[in-house]
């Protein structure tokens, strides 16, 4: 057993939600078959939610919020990962009802849990994070649908938030031409030397939207 620090979110008497950093013991986390040591997390939309008592993320409190985490294998009890393996949790049930990355052991089923690749620090894989996964897997899902490059720009909204961000750069290193959609006017110097060769702003996409049909202008879209 093991004492470490987590941050833990628990309902008042009168309904209101606090943070405090707590100590707790390996002993108080869920069962799973691999104990992490954590070593770098990062801070999602979904974990505000947690940490602010949205029940339709966290039912239970208290709890730990954390939807990702970066770390080092502390016991196994599968073949798959060994004590001193790096690894990656990202999505599945943490930090929304199992104790997430904001505390400094997570416990978790082998299936949530990659080998860190070759390549990608630990913490690397969390500046990323979730938000950089989402990015990439639409990213990937456009150029199955058949998207290439040479298209029409590819059109991203709420490009200054987490998923957009990366969005928008992972697709002018690509080669794509990136429209970025943003009601921050003050960012698009941000968005261009991420790579955007177009600022919309997002009041100008809604011009229009009563037409049966418009012209055509984009060859897709990351839609955040």
């Amino acid at each position: 057993m093991s004492s470490f620090k987590a941050l833990q979110v628990s309902e008042t008497e009168g309904g209101r939600f606090e943070s405090k950093v707590v100590e707790r013991t390996t002993e108080d986390l869920p069962a799973g078959e691999v104990l992490i040591r954590v070593r770098y997390s990062s801070l999602n939309f979904k974990d505000a939610l947690s940490a602010s008592g949205n029940r339709g993320v966290t039912r239970a409190y208290p709890h730990t919020p954390g939807i990702d985490a970066a770390g080092v294998v502390a016991s196994s009890s599968v073949a798959e990962f060994a004590e001193g393996d790096e690894v990656i949790v990202t999505g599945y049930d943490l930090g929304m009802n199992t104790a997430g990355g904001f505390g400094q052991y997570i416990r978790v089923p082998a299936a949530w849990i990659i080998k860190r690749p070759q390549g990608l620090s630990l913490r690397d894989a969390m500046i990323l994070g979730t938000a950089g996964l989402t990015a990439a897997l639409c990213v990937d899902k456009l150029e199955q649908a058949g998207l290439e490059p040479g298209d029409a720009p590819v059109l991203v909204t709420g490009a200054t938030g987490g998923v957009g961000s990366i969005a928008v750069a992972l697709l002018a290193s690509l080669g794509y031409k990136v429209a970025a959609v943003t009601g921050k006017a003050d960012q698009a110097d941000f968005l261009t030397r991420l790579g955007a060769t177009q600022i919309v702003e997002r009041a100008a996409l809604q011009a229009g939207v009563d037409k049966a049909l418009l012209k055509e202008q984009w060859g897709g879209a990351v839609d955040t």
